[in-house]
């Protein structure tokens, strides 16, 4: 294989698409899961709490626990999207790319990576709704009672974590390889899959924007 120019080293994502042009900066988006179930103190206000309570104080501190490492995992693998703004990737012109960007931009258009944060969003929207709409558990002022409510809202957010996770590792880190030659012919056939790939993706996009304002005027979160 020929030497790649330096913009082309294996520096990851963030740098292959920096090389298909120059991005305007921007704020950087904020993370797409934010929401906290709110801790309930019992054991500050009763240092020797009955059994049952301390089942559920045990079981929340556990659950607690696995969140902590959840939201690390997570800010780990939204890092990418957090400092790059994928968006205007999208706007770019397959003719006027090289050939190795065109190869770069095609690979990450077939895995998807364009649509992770926006599929995340909708996945949580909907979950919410749905368990919004399933809800039938009543208001307590029982101290166990509000410990399980605060842990079974702690176990959904687990829930949330776990799949926004999944998608952002979905499109997998296995390593790929841009040709060391391209004859004319193959980069225009090249740059007509990369027209046909960014066209479909605009449009998954525009269907994805619009689902998410439906949610959100129906009154989500």
């Amino acid at each position: 294989m020929s030497p790649r120019p330096a913009c082309f080293y294996t520096l990851g994502l963030a740098a292959a698409l920096a090389s298909c042009g120059p991005v305007e900066e921007k704020s950087a988006p904020p993370p797409v899961l934010i929401y906290i179930a709110p801790q309930v103190d019992v054991q500050r206000r009763n240092p020797n709490p009955s059994p049952e309570i301390h089942h559920w104080l045990e079981a929340s501190a556990s659950v607690r626990t696995q969140l902590a490492s959840l939201r690390k995992e997570l800010a780990g693998v939204q890092q990418l999207h957090v400092e790059n703004h994928f968006d205007d990737f999208l706007s770019m012109d397959p003719a006027t790319l090289q050939a190795g960007q065109l190869c770069y931009l095609q690979h990450f258009l077939e895995r998807g990576f364009f649509r992770i944060e926006r599929e995340v969003l909708l996945q949580l929207l909907e979950a919410r709704g749905s368990r919004a709409r399933a809800a039938q558990t009543p208001v307590t002022r029982d101290i166990a009672g509000r410990l399980q409510s605060a842990l079974e809202r702690d176990e959904t957010l687990l829930i949330d974590l776990e799949s926004a996770i999944a998608r952002y590792r979905s499109p997998g880190e296995e390593p790929f390889q841009i040709p060391t030659l391209l004859t004319e012919t193959q980069v225009g056939e090249i740059r007509a899959a990369v027209t046909e790939l960014l066209d479909a993706e605009r449009l998954k996009i525009r269907e994805l924007d619009s689902k998410i304002d439906a949610l959100r005027r129906s009154g989500h979160p």
